[in-house]
């Protein structure tokens, strides 16, 4: 097995694709009244999902990091990547513990709520949600642009 710095270019495009397709899946949910409950469950599963690798992908980038500091635009590059990179994983995990709050209450309530506030909490978290997809499409170009446009490769000494 390769050293654990030299697994995040593998790691990170399991939960790039997991968190990606997630809120799609909520919303065809809520489209698809018949399958929600099934599609929503998967779509759930997706993101706390996406949401681990996402932890992994920033572990396994924190070990490849100490090989990457060799010149000041790699340096910067670095931080602008890791910044977003936890500041994805961040609005994920809220989108996860929001979700997961919202099915709590609604056990603890023993209903569902009214359908306007139902669907205004749905139509804010899908907003969250496209800001969600929107960090992790800038972080993985950022990602993306240290190994084309900087040549480092996330592991060498």
């Amino acid at each position: 097995m390769p050293p654990f710095n030299h697994l995040h270019p593998a790691v990170v495009h399991i939960p790039i694709a997991l968190l990606a397709v997630a809120p799609l899946l909520f919303l065809i949910g809520a489209l698809w009244p018949a399958q929600r409950r099934g599609i929503h469950a998967v779509a759930l599963l997706l993101l706390a999902l996406g949401l681990l690798g996402g932890l992994l992908a920033l572990a396994t980038g924190d070990a490849a990091e100490t090989f990457a500091h060799r010149t000041p635009e790699l340096r910067a590059a670095v931080k602008d990547h890791e910044r977003a990179a936890q500041w994805t994983v961040s609005l994920f995990g809220f989108l996860t513990a929001a979700w997961l709050g919202q099915m709590g209450l609604a056990r603890l309530r023993r209903r569902e709520l009214a359908p306007g506030p139902a669907r205004t909490l749905f139509i804010l978290w899908l907003a969250v949600s496209a800001l969600g997809v929107a960090a992790l499409l800038r972080t993985g170009h950022l990602g993306g642009r240290m190994v084309h446009e900087l040549h480092t490769h996330g592991g060498e000494p």
